[in-house]
């Protein structure tokens, strides 16, 4: 298990195929696993549909809406936890243009109390809510998207690949999440992720 942000985390407790199958059915006497990797990348990328990642995932709702906005890749909700835990960034951005840029230190600690204090009253009224009568489902319309929630997300390596290309500048959030999808990704496809690094991710710092 890795962790992420403050509470987060990312287990990936089944992987199906490998990276030396793939390579292996292009792989010819005196081609380098270089030049494999890049005739699979620009001629038949969706060879790497093969292998498969089943990730277990607890992340801010956020990163879940996030998820099943790509259409990658299929999402499975699990049980929560019955103490409701909410994400709180241990920085503030502010952004200009395209670039997000931290906050002063000061700023920063009036938007982390301030969010804290949204966070407890959100949790409270949930529960009041609750503990009155009104059914879960309904309740949950209180909860922030800061709120952890816990899922599956079962992926090939190709829309791996393309969600954290997609994903990972779209906020500090989603750069932890790609971040750490990434050191998956290097463990199970080595080759491939040191060729993305070099030849598509080179202005990519993760």
């Amino acid at each position: 298990m890795k962790r992420v942000l403050n509470s987060g985390s990312i287990k990936l407790p089944y992987v199906k195929g490998s990276e030396k199958e793939r390579l292996d059915t292009f792989r010819y006497v005196g081609v380098s696993d270089e030049d494999v990797i890049k005739f699979i990348f620009t001629n038949n990328p969706a060879v790497l549909n093969h292998v498969e990642f089943t990730f277990e995932i607890k992340a801010p709702l956020l990163v879940f809406l996030a998820l099943q906005e790509a259409h990658l890749g299929a999402l499975n909700r699990l049980e929560e936890q019955d103490h409701q835990i909410a994400y709180l960034p241990a920085e503030f951005y502010g952004q200009e243009g395209l670039t997000l840029n931290i906050m002063d230190s000061k700023t920063c600690n009036v938007y982390y109390t301030k969010l804290y204090n949204f966070y407890n009253a959100a949790f409270n009224f949930y529960n009041n809510l609750v503990r009155d009568g009104l059914c879960e489902e309904q309740a949950k319309l209180v909860l922030p998207q800061g709120v952890f929630v816990n899922f599956l997300w079962k992926v090939t390596a190709k829309d791996l690949i393309t969600f954290i290309e997609d994903n990972y500048n779209k906020s500090p959030e989603m750069f932890g999440y790609c971040s750490t999808l990434v050191l998956y990704l290097e463990e199970h496809l080595p080759l491939v992720t040191k060729w993305l690094k070099s030849n598509k991710w080179q202005n990519i710092s993760l």
